[in-house]
C-alpha cells in the first residue's frame, strides 16, 4: 500500500487562568518611578505574529493528526479538521483516513519534525509557507485485519525522511488560521 503522509496537527488545550483579589496593605510611598521608558522593540513585527499563529495551528493541526491516524476508525474526524483545515488539505487528509479505515490500518509511533517559517505574506488573506523535515523512522503503518493484526505494512520504496511544504491561510468571518496546502516532497531528502 502506498500512503502518503498529509500531516494534521491537533487540538491545542486553552486554559483560562482565573485570579482572585487580595488585601494588600496601602503603600506609604508611591512606587519607584521607571528608569527609562520601555523599548518598543519587544513587540513583535507583523510578519512575526502571522508566523506565529501559523505555526501554533500547525502544530494542533499535526496532534490531532496523530490522533486521527492512530485510531482512523474511532470517530468521524472531518468536524475536527474543519476548525484547522481548509480544501484542498481537508478533502486528502480525510481521504487518506477514509483508506486507513479501509484496509484496515493505523499508524503507531510518531513523525519527528523540524518547521521553520519559510514566508510570511500579510496581503490578505495573509498566508505563511511552512517547511518542515519530516522523520517517519519512528512512525509505522500496522494492520488491523483479523489474522494479521500488527503486521507491518510500510511502503520499503516511500522514503523514510523528506520535506513537507504547508500553507497556512487567514480565513476572514470569522478570522481563523486554516492549513490548506500540504505537499509532501518526497524527492528531497532532509
Amino acid at each position: 500500500m502506498t500512503r502518503i503522509r498529509y500531516p494534521v496537527a491537533g487540538l491545542l488545550v486553552s486554559a483560562a487562568v482565573l485570579t482572585g483579589c487580595e488585601n494588600v496593605p496601602a503603600r506609604s510611598t508611591p512606587p519607584p518611578a521607571p528608569s527609562a521608558a520601555p523599548s518598543s522593540s519587544w513587540i513583535p513585527a507583523p510578519e512575526q505574529t502571522t508566523a506565529e499563529h501559523a505555526l501554533a495551528v500547525y502544530k494542533q493541526y499535526w496532534e490531532l493528526s496523530e490522533q486521527a491516524e492512530a485510531k482512523p476508525r474511532a470517530e468521524d474526524w472531518r468536524p475536527a479538521f474543519v476548525n484547522l483545515m481548509a480544501d484542498p488539505a481537508l478533502t486528502m487528509f480525510v481521504d487518506e483516513l477514509a483508506n486507513l479505515s479501509s484496509v484496515p490500518a493505523h499508524s503507531v509511533g510518531e513523525y519527528h519534525r523540524s518547521p521553520k517559517v519559510q514566508s510570511v505574506s500579510l496581503t490578505e488573506p495573509a498566508r505563511v509557507v511552512i517547511l518542515d523535515c519530516l522523520d517517519a523512522t519512528d512512525e509505522h503503518l500496522v494492520s488491523d485485519k483479523p489474522g494479521e493484526q500488527g503486521k507491518n505494512l510500510d511502503n520499503p520504496a516511500q522514503p523514510r525522511r523528506y520535506r513537507l511544504e504547508v500553507q497556512v491561510v487567514r480565513y476572514p468571518a470569522p478570522y481563523r488560521w486554516l492549513v490548506q496546502v500540504v505537499a509532501p516532497h518526497l524527492e528531497e531528502s532532509c
